[in-house]
Formats: C-alpha cells, structure tokens, sequence
C-alpha cells in the first residue's frame, strides 16, 4: 500500500471516497471501522484505496490492520480527522474507510448447484433490518440472499454495518425480478414459505397460514420475508407453496422483519439438526 497526505476536502480521491459512499460507482462498496476492515481482508475482497488517520494507531488491534494492509495493492491516504469527516457515514469510524470491490452474484449463480435455504427480502426499505436479516441468514446455514426490487441496497453502508461482515461472505443476489426468483426457484425444487399472518384478506379472499412450527423446513426452501409497511403482497403470496406465521399474544400485531426472519431461519436450522449447508 502506497501512502500519501491528505489535508484537503477538495482532493480527487476524497471527492471518490464521497461518490462512492453516495452510490455513484455501483461496482465498489465503502466500508468503514477496523471490525469490517477486518472483515474485507478475511473475506479476500480487492480493496482499491484506504484512508485512515493518526486514531487508527491508537490500539493494537488498530495498528495490527494497519501491518497487514501495508501487503495490499492499494492506493493508502493518511487523512486529518477534517477530511475523515466528510469521508465518513459514521460519528466514530475508527480512523479508517476504505473502498473495496462490491460482491456480486448473479440470481443464477445462487442456484448453483443445488441451495437446500435461501432468503429473498422482498420490497424492505430499512438498511439496518435488512443487514440484520444477512447476518442471520449466514449464522443459520442459508445458501444465499435475494433481494427484489425495490428492497434497498444491501451494500449500502448501514446495511452493510449492520450485517457485521456477512454480507462480505453470504453469496447475495440484489435486485432481482419476482418472477425470475419465483421461477428459478420452481426449477430447482425449491418451495416458496411466505411468512403471513393467521389469516387476512386478500383481493377479497380469506388467506390462511399455518404456524411456522407445524411445516416441515426440512426440505428445499426460500423464505420470504415482506416490506416493513406492507408486508407481502398479494402476487407474491399467489406464488407460495406454504405461508407460515409466527403467533404472537393479542397485544402485539407484527414483528419486527428482522425478528421474524430470524425466528423462520432458526427453525429451519432446528429441524436439520443444526447442520449447516451455507457458505463456511
């Protein structure tokens, strides 16, 4: 890693470090704090540049991620807190970021060869929640990730952080068509478990679900799990094989997308006995 000064906000690269932590160069992601760092590193991600300020060398762990990233082929910028400012997503980033390359799958590539459980988040708008459901996705065994349409970005940098590091490892296909997901599945003997209230009304008909506890996750599933405000919509729904709830004390009208996922993942991981089929 070949380091240069930085003072100024107006610098070429600290102008990039900003574009890219807006979204403007889809193929890179931002990552900031030593955890993730470590994460990328771990994970064998290409970074293209590191900045990091003085505060990175005030901890050991600190000054250890420094050592092994003078090993890397990247552009490094020793930046004054002003400028880690503007660089920045977080109050508190550990005195470094970097920009390393965006992990992409493509909706194929996750049904290869044969995935035993995957997760598709359909229309989710909170970053944090969706982080929280990749975590879990990888701590439970899944095979994968999809995200349709309209579901926010799983690169972005609160979902990102919120993940902990998984989405830098758990195979993630983004932006995918529902239909295209709905038919990969079908031809690849996956049943499609929709979590859905006891019963609601839909397009004027009654749609029964049965407690998640009662089905059998044994076999090939993806789990899908709705929008926060809407939950999932009537198309969706037309499309499952087994629409499961989670029952809840009369008080309480719905979980949290995150909770309720990770309550479906962890039963699936129950019924295997706990023998995980994801990426190691």
């Amino acid at each position: 890693m070949l380091v240069e000064k930085i003072t100024s906000r107006q610098n070429p690269l600290v102008k990039r470090f900003r574009r890219v932590r807006a979204g403007g160069e889809y193929h890179l992601v931002l990552v900031e704090g030593v955890r993730l760092l470590e994460e990328a590193l771990n994970a064998g991600r290409h970074f293209e540049s590191v900045a990091f300020t003085s505060e990175l060398e005030s901890t050991d762990r600190g000054l250890i991620l420094k050592d092994a990233l003078r090993t890397v082929a990247c552009r490094g910028a020793h930046v004054s807190p002003y400028v880690m400012e503007v660089i920045t997503d977080t109050e508190n980033p550990q005195g470094i970021v970097a920009l390393i390359s965006r992990p992409y799958f493509e909706l194929a590539d996750l049904f290869t060869p044969n995935p035993q459980l995957l997760v598709v988040a359909d229309e989710l708008n909170d970053p944090g929640n969706l982080g929280a459901i990749v975590r879990t996705a990888e701590a439970a065994g899944a095979n994968g990730l999809i995200t349709t349409r309209g579901t926010v970005d799983p690169f972005n940098n609160k979902a990102l952080r919120a993940s902990m590091g998984s989405a830098l490892r758990l195979p993630i296909a983004a932006d995918a068509r529902r239909s295209e997901v709905w038919a990969m599945c079908r031809e690849h003997g996956l049943k499609i478990v929709v979590a859905h209230p006891p019963s609601r009304r839909i397009d004027k008909k009654t749609v029964e679900s049965r407690p998640y506890s009662s089905v059998d996750l044994t076999v090939p599933i993806a789990i899908v799990v709705g929008s926060e405000a809407h939950g999932i919509g009537g198309e969706t729904i037309a499309e499952a094989d087994l629409l499961v709830n989670i029952p809840m004390s009369d008080a309480v009208q719905s979980l949290n997308v995150a909770a309720a996922a990770s309550i479906l993942l962890y039963e699936a991981a129950r019924q295997r006995n706990f023998q995980w089929n994801g990426p190691a």
